[in-house]
């Protein structure tokens, strides 16, 4: 089985801060960051998105355009932007980066935040508006001529444009933990995004995205898991593992020179390991 490493695109040097959330837009810093996951090896990026955060996909455009090989992986949360502008917009930016591009569907599991942006459905209802989405996205995409759709959240007419994207299939992921989201994933999703939880119940959750996908007589989604790895010294001579999680002192809480502070100075800490990083606030 393929494995592949995803990290978080981090867009400031607030994200050391844990909780601090989004701390504005450092082109400077992002570019860096994103430089160091191309050298580093990792596979895709998530653009994250949030009410406060940049727009997402101008800055998956900006990794795109700073990068060699690494794959942005662009949230989009749908109801804002209609579902045609986006399509085309995907295709293009497929075709800018050569190929590089997946979409990361967050349909929203937080009311107050879906509020703060004028969306006042509900949670299944946006689940439900997510279905159509992705149906037209494909549409768009991989269908020839002029196109038509008639919903219960979009409707439109012989829709048509030139612009198709190089990938034969654009990935789209979906991410979740409700019965709503496995539901979408399993019918319509290329990926499933999962967090990092213990093992019997990340059994569970997979295997009721696969039973949704087998039903649908389609392949089943590729997982993607989400964790938060904490590197640090360990205690000479014991085998428990690290005492203190903060990266510039050793177990003993003593402040060390060098070691990991050094590497840290040297932006190795841009390379942290992040499976399928999805931020809490998307779902």
């Amino acid at each position: 089985m393929p494995v592949e490493f995803i990290s978080a695109t981090h867009i400031s040097d607030d994200h050391r801060k844990v909780g601090a959330g989004f701390g504005g837009f450092d082109p400077d810093y992002t570019r860096r960051f994103v430089h160091a996951l191309d050298d580093g090896g990792f596979d895709w990026t998530l653009v994250a998105y949030g009410s406060p955060s940049p727009d997402s996909l101008q800055l998956g455009q900006f990794v795109a355009n700073n990068t060699e090989r690494i794959k942005p992986i662009i949230a989009h949360r749908p109801g804002f932007h209609y579902p045609t502008q986006v399509a085309k917009a995907f295709a293009g930016l497929d075709r800018i980066s050569g190929g590089r591009v997946g979409i990361h569907i967050i349909s929203g599991g937080s009311d107050i935040e879906q509020r703060r942006e004028g969306d006042y459905t509900t949670k299944e209802q946006r689940y439900e508006r997510s279905d159509e989405f992705i149906q037209i996205l494909r549409k768009v995409w991989y269908e020839d001529g002029p196109i038509s759709f008639e919903g219960n959240y979009y409707r439109f007419e012989d829709f048509e444009t030139e612009i198709k994207p190089i990938q034969d299939n654009i990935p789209v992921s979906v991410g979740g933990s409700s019965p709503e989201a496995y539901d979408v994933g399993g019918r319509l999703g290329d990926i499933f995004g999962l967090w990092g939880e213990p093992l019997a119940e990340t059994r569970e959750q997979i295997a009721a995205v696969n039973a949704i996908a087998d039903a649908a007589g389609r392949p089943r989604p590729r997982i993607w898991n989400s964790f938060r790895p904490i590197v640090a010294h360990r205690r000479a001579g014991l085998g428990e593992g690290p005492r203190d999680p903060r990266p510039d002192q050793g177990g003993d809480g003593r402040r060390r020179r060098g070691g990991a502070a050094a590497l840290r100075r040297r932006g190795a800490d841009e390379c942290r390991l992040r499976a399928a990083a999805q931020g809490r606030r998307e779902r």
